[in-house]
């Protein structure tokens, strides 16, 4: 399977191709994702501030971490709007 992923790939999209990516299930092409791996909430302290806190924590079990701050790092790098088409090149010969 290949994944296609670039810099608007975030939150679940990264999640899916992370964990692809660990169990060896899926080879991932394009570019870096967003990393955002940590679900956030946020609470009104004033009108015009809202403070953003994690309150989650992903944990991979087969790397012990997470892909949050750093994004899934591809396996074939490639700018993302070229992702489709090198995916396609190595699935055909």
């Amino acid at each position: 399977m290949y994944v296609l992923t670039g810099p608007d790939t975030f939150s679940g999209a990264e999640e899916l191709a992370y964990n692809l990516q660990q169990l060896g299930r899926a080879v991932i092409v394009g570019e870096a994702t967003r990393g955002g791996a940590h679900p956030r909430e946020g609470w009104t302290v004033h009108p015009h501030l809202e403070v953003t806190i994690p309150v989650a924590r992903s944990v991979n079990p087969v790397s012990g971490t997470n892909w949050e701050g750093t994004g899934v790092r591809p396996d074939v790098p490639c700018p993302a709007p070229e992702a489709l088409n090198k995916a396609l090149s190595l699935i055909q010969p």
